[in-house]
Parts: C-alpha cells; sequence; structure tokens
C-alpha cells in the first residue's frame, strides 16, 4: 500500500504516485478510481482529424488518456502543438473501408512496450460490402475514424471520437443514449446530452436517467374496420417519430392499438387526430387498460375537425394501455389524415 500526499516540500513522488495524486479531480463514469474516461479537451473542433485519399492529418489538440494497463496505473495528459500526418492507404477497387487514427500509451513501468511514448498511429481496416473499423489496440485511445470509398467514389469522410474528458462534478458531454449507457454509473453522475437540441443534463438517480422531460412520438396506421363495431378497433400498430421524440426508449407498441411502458412511472397519454368525417352513429375514441374492461378517459367525435383526448396515469413496469375507437351503428367510419400519440414520462 503507498499512501501518495500532494505534495509538501521536500517529498519526492514518482510519476505513476503523481498520477494517482490527481486521481479526486476527473471525473466519474470510468468505473476505474485512480483513472478516469479517457477524451479530448472540451471544445476541440470535431474537424481537428482530416484526411484525403493520401494522407491524414491530426491538428493541435489534447487529451486526457487512461490507457488502463495497471489498475491503479492513473492518467495521463496529452498534447501535440503542430500538425501530425501519415498515409492513408490506397482505397479498394470494389469496396469501400474504414480505418482508424489513434493514441496509443506505452510506458514501459506499467506495460511491456518497452518504450515511453504516446504516438498518433494509424490502421486501415478491410474493405468490404459493409466495412467495419479496426479492433482498437491495446492502451489506445480512438481519435477518429476514417471512411475510405472505394476508387473513384469521392474523397474520404472523418468522423472523430466524440468522447471529451471533464474535471469531478461536470456534466460528461455524450453524443448518444448508448455513450450513455456505456458509462459506469453512481447516485449523482450528469451526462449533457449533445444528440437532443438544448443540450439537457440528465443525471442517474441511482435507477434511472433523469432530467429534461422525456415523450416518444408515434405515428399510426389506421386500418380499415367494418362497422357497427361496439367492441371497438383501433389505430393499428405505432411507428416511432425519431425525431419528434425526446429521451426515446421507455415505451413500445409491442402490438396493434397497444402502447406499452418499460419502466413504473407516472405518463401522460396525448392521442390527436384529424377526423374526415363519420357516417351513422357517434364514434368515440378511449384510452383503456390492456385488456379494455376499464375505460381511463373517452370522447365522443361529432363531425369533422381535429380532435383529441390526454390521459395521466400512474403506472408499473410493463403496463399496457390501448387505443380503441367505438362506433355502435351507421355504415362506414370517418377516416384520420394525421394520427399521433405522445407518451410523456413526468417521473
Amino acid at each position: 500500500m503507498t499512501i501518495v500526499l500532494r505534495m509538501p516540500d521536500g517529498v519526492p513522488l514518482t510519476a505513476q504516485q503523481e498520477r494517482q495524486a490527481w486521481g479526486a479531480v476527473h471525473g466519474g463514469g470510468s468505473g476505474r478510481q485512480l483513472g478516469g474516461r479517457s477524451g479530448f479537451r472540451v471544445g476541440t473542433p470535431s474537424n481537428v482529424l482530416t484526411a484525403t485519399s493520401t494522407t491524414w492529418t491530426l491538428g493541435a489538440c489534447s487529451a486526457m488518456l487512461d490507457p488502463g494497463a495497471q489498475t491503479h496505473q492513473g492518467m495521463y495528459g496529452w498534447s501535440n502543438d503542430t500538425n501530425v500526418t501519415g498515409t492513408v492507404t490506397a482505397a479498394d477497387a470494389t469496396y469501400d473501408r474504414k480505418d482508424i487514427v489513434y493514441i496509443q500509451v506505452n510506458d514501459s513501468d506499467m506495460d511491456t512496450s518497452g518504450a515511453k511514448s504516446a504516438p498518433v498511429l494509424y490502421l486501415a481496416g478491410t474493405a468490404s460490402a459493409s466495412p467495419v473499423a479496426p479492433a482498437l489496440p491495446a492502451r489506445s485511445f480512438l481519435v477518429g475514424t476514417i471512411t475510405v470509398p472505394k476508387a473513384g467514389g469521392g474523397s474520404p469522410t472523418v468522423v472523430r471520437n466524440p468522447a471529451v474528458y471533464v474535471a469531478a462534478g461536470a456534466p460528461l458531454p455524450v453524443s448518444s443514449s448508448t455513450e450513455r449507457d456505456a458509462l459506469t454509473v453512481f447516485d449523482g453522475l450528469s451526462v449533457r446530452r449533445m444528440d437532443i437540441p438544448g443540450r439537457p443534463v440528465e443525471t442517474w438517480d441511482g435507477t434511472d436517467w433523469v432530467g429534461a422531460i422525456r415523450h416518444e412520438e408515434w405515428t399510426y396506421s389506421n386500418p380499415a374496420n367494418t362497422v357497427p363495431n361496439a367492441t371497438g378497433w383501433g389505430p393499428g400498430l405505432g411507428t416511432l417519430d425519431t425525431t419528434n421524440s425526446v429521451y426515446s426508449g421507455f415505451g413500445s407498441t409491442p402490438a396493434n392499438e397497444v402502447f406499452k411502458v418499460n419502466t413504473a412511472g407516472r405518463y401522460t397519454f396525448h392521442w390527436y387526430m384529424i377526423l374526415g368525417g363519420v357516417n351513422g352513429a357517434p364514434v368515440y375514441m378511449s384510452i383503456r387498460n390492456s385488456d379494455g374492461s376499464l375505460t381511463y378517459t373517452s370522447h365522443q367525435w361529432p363531425n369533422a375537425y381535429e380532435h383529441d383526448i390526454s390521459v395521466t396515469l400512474n403506472l408499473p413496469a410493463n403496463a399496457q394501455v390501448k387505443l380503441v375507437f367505438v362506433q355502435t351503428g351507421g355504415s362506414t367510419y370517418g377516416w384520420v389524415t394525421n394520427h399521433r400519440l405522445r407518451v410523456t414520462k413526468l417521473a
């Protein structure tokens, strides 16, 4: 066991002890108590890595890196103050290819590299009909991925690794729910969702990610049905509108006219449509429980125009609700030109 006090006069420290002593300032999410989550400095431009058909270039930038070769290795500061360049492998004649640029940390006191360096390196992938990037070598941080089109297919495109480093207590910028869900969570860990307008902050409360109001927008196929139909029918199978949803993933439509919530919580259901017309008896729209035995809310359609109903419910995990039309007489039912369901998770 080594206890490090940083840094009274006259007490020498090894490089590893110095790195360990900085462990308390690193942001969370890595699961490494004396290390951290590798990433670029916040604000690093997305085009810091560029590529032509012959050359890749990494501009001036900085990062904090945890190579993970040893449990208590700690993090390394890294920077370059001028362009670093390398050769891009020639394009394949038939297929596209994905290559990577990465930084590899070598510390012979911690690993078997036999070196003490952190070069910027390039690794070409394998061209194929569905190319994938090569596996990242050990002790390495991905700088970015270069997609090289087949010969004559245009110029390479580059996607910089979105990972950034932040200090302890700061919301960690993430580019997707996938990146967020890969973190080692703890109660109070906060992330900033760079993939959502407004860049909202989400916090892990020990059970789930909470933050800005979450909602899902669903559109429906509105299948035809014969009437009269006193039992009721529904609007068909829902399709998630990912463009207009915020923090989607808490619900699904496992069957026609059924919506299922994945976790327990308080939800508002807002069902909206534009009704084209009705022949015969009044038509009712209602939101019910899964077997249709309990109606949460119901509204009668008069004639054409816009109509909507809403209800707020406390639901257990995996609960289901049904969207139901009922027409007790007449020969046909109205058609719907715009038909949507918004589900908002309040808590």
